[in-house]
């Protein structure tokens, strides 16, 4: 009999665990924000949000909880703005305050958000700290290097600003991966902050550093794939075939030009540097295109009439494409472009020998695929 019960005891222990769910719980304090509704969104791409949940405040408090599933990040939209969170079991905490201040003669309301929660927030939120400093000081350089312009010392000064940000931003991600792996929130700053702007092999030991836990949730899963397509557009590997359509409404492939030097230059007409760009690339055309050097622009426009109208405008005389789907382009996508301008080059048997080529590099690489 004591054996029975004890099993039944054991099987409604079992049967009380497989039923526990995780959940995740957002409570905030927002006072004279009664009636207002905040959102948990999740992020779609090209500006599309799902509603994931959403809570009215009462009484200056407000609560969310449902079962949580992946942690991964997720947007808390407050008042309009918006607040990206790492959604994980551990509550998180929001206080809200509203502030008035005068703008151009009128009062204006605004809400000021704390959120703590997990290290998982304190982790990401030092990272958002990071970029926020870094954007600040490119909008900067981009106001006073207007008004700069011609002045050596100015330009100088805004150079060395640009580059101790820089610094500072790789400081501290490379502090955060080394500190923290054990942290869904180590793995997503990888992946949204560190695979644009170093190469395959620092990425790979970064990846693995993380602990086994991190790398099989959701967030290292996603760095996993992540990584394996940037294997796919790395140097030594043959660049992916695709078709899209040129100005005249013909289609064009990659492979078309399969024995040539191909310069593959994922532009945009409405992209400055790429225009910048531009009389160091026909230097480069001009030089080698009697040898078998092409090129061929991916556009990321998303409108016809601009697009054409920049390649005769700028008078760039090779070949063109086009998905007009802006950043939602296939091929951009396909090659895991993330900014613009964004070059590499691909030898006669289709492998790419060379990426992130600008100025006197774009020179030297196309020049060593025609040395004899």
């Amino acid at each position: 009999m004591r054996k029975i019960v004890s099993g039944l005891l054991i099987g409604l222990l079992f049967m009380g665990c497989a039923k526990q769910e995780t959940t995740y719980t957002i409570q905030g304090e927002w006072e004279g924000g009664d009636g207002k509704v905040v959102y948990l969104k999740k992020d779609l791409g090209d500006k599309k949000y799902e509603i994931l949940d959403s809570a009215i405040v009462v009484n200056g408090s407000f609560k969310m909880q449902k079962p949580l599933g992946d942690v991964d990040e997720r947007i808390l939209e407050i008042n309009g703005s918006t607040n990206i969170v790492i959604l994980d079991s551990i509550p998180i905490h929001v206080k809200c305050e509203t502030v008035k201040k005068m703008n151009r003669g009128k009062e204006v309301e605004s809400v000021k958000t704390e959120i703590s929660g997990s290290v998982e927030q304190d982790i990401f939120k030092t990272m958002l700290l990071t970029q926020r400093d870094e954007m600040l000081v490119m909008l900067g350089f981009s106001f006073m290097g207007k008004a700069g312009e011609g002045n050596a010392a100015i330009q100088d000064s805004l150079g060395q600003m640009y580059l101790a940000v820089k610094a500072k931003t790789v400081r501290t991600i490379d502090s955060l991966v080394t500190n923290y792996p054990d942290c869904h929130a180590t793995a997503l700053i990888i992946d949204k902050f560190v695979i644009k702007n170093r190469g395959l092999a620092e990425i790979e030991k970064m990846y693995e550093s993380l602990t086994p836990r991190i790398k099989n949730a959701y967030l290292g899963r996603k760095l996993k794939t992540s990584i394996d397509n940037l294997k796919k557009t790395s140097i030594g590997s043959v660049a992916p075939d695709f078709t899209l359509t040129a100005p005249d409404g013909k289609n064009v492939s990659l492979s078309d030009y399969r024995g040539k030097i191909v310069l593959l230059d994922f532009w945009a007409s409405w992209c400055g540097p790429c225009l910048r760009e531009v009389p160091n690339v026909k230097k480069v055309y001009d030089k080698f295109h009697g040898k078998g050097f092409e090129i061929l622009s991916v556009s990321l426009d998303d409108k016809k009439d601009d697009w054409i109208s920049a390649i005769e405008r700028n008078d760039l005389d090779w070949g063109h494409v086009s998905s007009l789907k802006g950043w939602d382009c296939p091929v951009a996508k396909l090659y895991n472009v993330s900014g613009v301008p964004a070059m590499l080059l691909v030898d006669k048997e289709g492998k790419i020998v060379a990426t992130k080529l600008r100025g006197d590099l774009l020179m030297e690489k196309v020049a060593e695929q025609f040395e004899e």
